[in-house]
């Protein structure tokens, strides 16, 4: 008996209309994810692993990009149609052309859904396009539209407007009040965590029955493998016996990589094995080895840039770092978990619901080096204590946060809402 065959028999209300006869399949689900871009990053792995294991569990999932990037290949290895739209070229300033180019959106999405029959249509981090999505009820049959929000912060700030700053507020007044009123054409909103359900609620106090939290999920396999660390070591141009922490993330100020190195240079005098590798890449990488190199960091601190071999650099490592200003729910934070390393992390939003300090790592204030620092310089001398508490983070994920539960949960509400 499939997965799916097994949500109806449980609950015989979440039939599929039309409701299948009792000894033939049920009809596949065709679902339509919609994603601002393939880059590498947490919602766009929240994507590329729910699609995957959607495809495992009687789904038909077809994946739509408006930029193209790293994660597309993973995704069409799958068996997985991906279609990338032509990239946004006006604002909302650019009168008539903003309303061309959304009309020409608008077309070539009808003609997508029709053409792969989708029943529901989800996005992902698509920001003012969210509101264009749910118009689709106007030109195509769908039945279900869901908005997904991976971040208590999905509001407009200064980086969405380089060159009109002076419209942030009216354009967050019209931002949040085109959300009020098209939530109301949204079958669901999925928030990733709690602290996020909260966050959509302050801005659509109205949608209280209308948001589930799904929370998201790791490939488990993908993560806590045998691995040469020596040979990575060596790779890497670090000493055998380095003390590896590892940083996964954007180069943004959200990841808060700047107090990270900071706080390196007071951790490197009282344990000069210390080494951090930070993972990713971004538009503050320049601010921050000028500042690694103002504070004599540079054979402690290395920047690796985008990797497609991070689930080894994890488990090569003895320490995960997680001191963002905010988060939603953090993939990179699971995947660590889920790799067996303990966890220093600052106690933001869906970080303190993934894990419990003391039990999984250690939880510290935002912004706060000091601690930061202390807390470093305990894992790193307490590393019997460390390891059990990476233990018990693997056990955490497995349990509570895996790919085939996130997707089963996503399955269940489309059927719910499809009925």
């Amino acid at each position: 008996m499939s997965p799916l065959q097994s949500a109806l028999k449980e609950s015989p209300h979440l039939a599929i209309w039309p409701r299948p006869h009792p000894t033939m399949k049920p009809a596949k689900l065709n679902i339509l994810h919609l994603i601002g871009n393939l880059k590498v990053g947490g919602a766009q792995e929240v994507v590329r692993t729910l699609v995957d294991y959607q495809a495992q569990n009687d789904c038909r999932p077809v994946v739509c990009t408006f930029e193209d990037g790293p994660l597309r290949a993973p995704i069409e290895s799958l068996g997985i149609p991906v279609i990338v739209m032509p990239p946004r070229r006006h604002s909302v300033l650019a009168f008539p052309w903003f309303i061309v180019e959304m009309v020409q959106y608008l077309h070539h999405l009808t003609r997508l859904v029709k053409k792969y029959q989708i029943d529901v249509v989800q996005t992902h981090i698509l920001g003012s396009l969210d509101f264009l999505i749910v118009l689709l009820r106007l030109t195509t049959p769908v039945r279900v539209i869901i908005w997904t929000f991976h971040s208590a912060h999905f509001d407009l700030s200064y980086a969405d407007l380089p060159n009109h700053k002076w419209l942030l507020k009216p354009k967050i007044g019209g931002y949040h009040g085109m959300y009020r009123l098209l939530s109301r054409l949204v079958s669901r909103h999925i928030a990733v965590s709690d602290p996020i359900k909260r966050s959509i609620l302050k801005i659509i106090p109205h949608a209280e029955a209308k948001v589930s939290v799904i929370y998201n999920g790791v490939d488990m396999p993908r993560y806590g493998g045998p691995v040469d660390r020596s040979r990575l070591l060596v790779e890497l141009g670090l000493p055998n016996d380095a003390y590896v922490m590892v940083m996964v993330g954007h180069l943004e100020e959200q990841k808060a990589h700047h107090y990270m190195v900071e706080a390196m240079a007071r951790i490197v005098p009282a344990q000069p094995r210390a080494h951090i590798l930070f993972i990713g890449g971004g538009r503050l990488r320049g601010e921050l080895e000028a500042q690694v190199s103002l504070l004599k960091l540079t054979d402690h601190v290395h920047f690796l840039g985008i990797r497609r071999d991070t689930p080894a650099l994890l488990a090569a490592g003895d320490l995960f770092l997680l001191p963002s200003l905010w988060e939603g729910l953090s993939m990179a934070l699971l995947e660590a978990m889920a790799t067996g390393l303990p966890i220093v992390a600052s106690a933001v939003s869906g970080t303190v619901q993934a894990m419990t300090s003391g039990q999984h790592g250690i939880l510290i204030p935002s912004g706060d080096i000091d601690r930061l620092t202390e807390a470093v310089i305990y894992m790193i001398t307490h590393p019997d204590e460390a390891r059990a508490m990476g233990a018990f983070a693997r056990q955490r994920v497995a349990q509570e946060f895996s790919a085939q539960r996130q997707a089963k949960e996503h399955i269940q509400l489309y059927l719910q809402l499809l009925d």
